[in-house]
C-alpha cells in the first residue's frame, strides 16, 4: 500500500458523509479478519486483534451500509453495496466467539484454513515469531538474541521473519526454552476437523489458505502450486463443498495471473482472493479483500479505502493486473 496517496484518501474521506461515500457503485466489498478475543494473545503479535464488543460493532456497521451475500453468490452477478466476510487461518475462536455472533446476525462467511495447521498439528511461523518475541518482551536473552540476529532476523524484523527461516524459529524457541508442541497441546489455538465441519453443516463456507502459510512471493511456481493442491485437496476431502474457495496467503502480490487462471480452469477451486483492499480484478471469479484488522479508527479506515479505490478509479487504475 503506498502511504502518501493512502494518507490523501484519509484526509479526503472527512469530507463525505459515510452514507453517501459507500453507496456509490463499487466492487463487492470483502473484508476479512483473523480472529476475535477478549483477552491478549502471546501468539498474535502480527496484527491488531479485535475484542467482541468491537467486533459486533462491526458487523452493525456492514449491515446497516452493504447486504450480506453468501460465497456462492459471489459466482453470480450481485447487486451493488454488497459485502461477503470472510477469516483466515483457522483459530479456534472461529468456533467459539465468531461463527455463534454471525448466526445470530444473520451474517454468512468463509473460514480459510491451513490444511497443515487443522487439529494443531503445527504453528504459523509468524505465531512463533510472536511467542518468541512476547519471552524476550519479558525475559531479554542475549544468547537467544544475538542467535537470532546471526541469522538474519533482529529483533526489530521479528515479526515479520518468513517462512524459510522457521528452523531459526524453532532453534531460537530452544534457548528460551518455548515448548511449541506444548503449546499446541495444551492452548489448542487452531480449529479441529470436527469444528470445521460443524462451522459448514451450520450453513459456514470453507476454503483453502495454503497448506502453511509461507510467502507466496518467495517460493517458486512448483511450490505455490503444490501449497495449492494440498491445502484444497483437504478442503475437498474433509468438506466438499459446493464452491471450492482458495484465498492467497498474505497476498496475490508475486503470483501470476497465468498460475491463478490455471488452478481454476483446473477446477483445484472455483473462486480465488487477493488482499489488495477495494478493487476491481482482471480475472473473473478472483477477488480483492479489504482487510479490516488495522489500527486507528475502523470508519474512518473503510472511508479513506472507497476514497482511493475512487481516485485510483479516475486515472484507471481500479483493476488489478496479474
Amino acid at each position: 500500500m503506498r502511504h502518501f496517496p493512502r494518507l490523501v484518501s484519509k484526509k479526503l474521506s472527512t469530507l463525505f458523509s459515510t452514507r453517501k461515500l459507500l453507496a456509490a457503485k463499487t466492487p463487492l466489498f470483502l473484508p476479512f479478519y483473523h480472529t476475535v478475543g477478549n483477552t491478549p494473545f502471546p501468539h498474535i503479535l502480527n496484527y491488531p486483534v479485535i475484542d467482541e464488543k468491537q467486533f459486533k460493532q462491526e458487523l452493525d456497521f456492514y449491515l446497516k451500509y452493504f447486504k450480506p451475500v453468501s460465497l456462492e453468490e459471489l459466482t453470480k452477478p450481485t447487486k451493488p453495496n454488497s459485502f461477503h466476510l470472510s477469516f483466515d487461518d483457522g483459530l479456534k475462536e472461529c468456533a467459539e466467539i465468531i461463527a455463534p455472533i454471525l448466526l445470530q446476525k444473520g451474517i454468512p462467511a468463509t473460514f480459510f484454513v491451513n490444511s497443515g495447521f487443522v487439529d494443531n498439528k503445527d504453528l504459523f511461523h509468524r505465531y512463533k515469531a510472536s511467542l518468541i518475541a512476547n519471552k524476550m518482551h519479558m525475559h531479554p536473552d542475549a544468547e537467544a538474541e544475538n542467535y537470532l540476529h546471526e541469522n538474519g532476523v533482529p529483533l526489530n524484523a521479528l515479526l515479520q521473519t518468513p517462512y524459510s527461516k522457521r528452523e531459526i524459529l524453532d532453534h531460537a524457541a530452544e534457548l528460551l526454552e518455548i515448548d511449541f508442541q506444548t503449546f499446541l497441546e495444551t492452548q489448542q489455538p487452531y480449529l479441529t476437523t470436527a469444528q470445521i465441519k460443524k462451522l459448514y453443516n451450520h450453513g459456514f463456507s470453507i476454503g483453502g489458505h495454503s497448506h502453511k502459510h509461507p510467502e507466496f512471493w518467495k517460493i517458486s511456481q512448483k511450490k505455490q502450486l503444490k501449497q495449492i493442491k494440498k491445502s484444497m485437496n483437504w478442503v475437498v476431502e474433509n468438506v466438499n463443498p459446493k464452491v471450492k474457495a482458495f484465498a492467497f496467503p498474505y497476498t496475490d502480490d508475486g503470483v501470476s495471473g497465468k498460475m491463478i487462471k490455471k488452478i481454476h480452469n483446473n477446477r483445484w477451486c472455483d473462486i480465488s482472493f487477493g488482499t489488495a483492499g477495494v478493487k476491481y480484478d482482471e480475472i473473473p471469479n478472483h477477488f480483492q479483500r479489504y482487510p479490516a484488522e488495522q489500527t486507528g479508527n475502523f470508519e474512518a479506515n473503510i472511508k479513506a479505502e472507497f476514497v482511493y479505490f475512487k481516485l485510483r478509479k479516475t486515472i484507471g487504475k481500479a483493476t488489478v493486473k496479474h
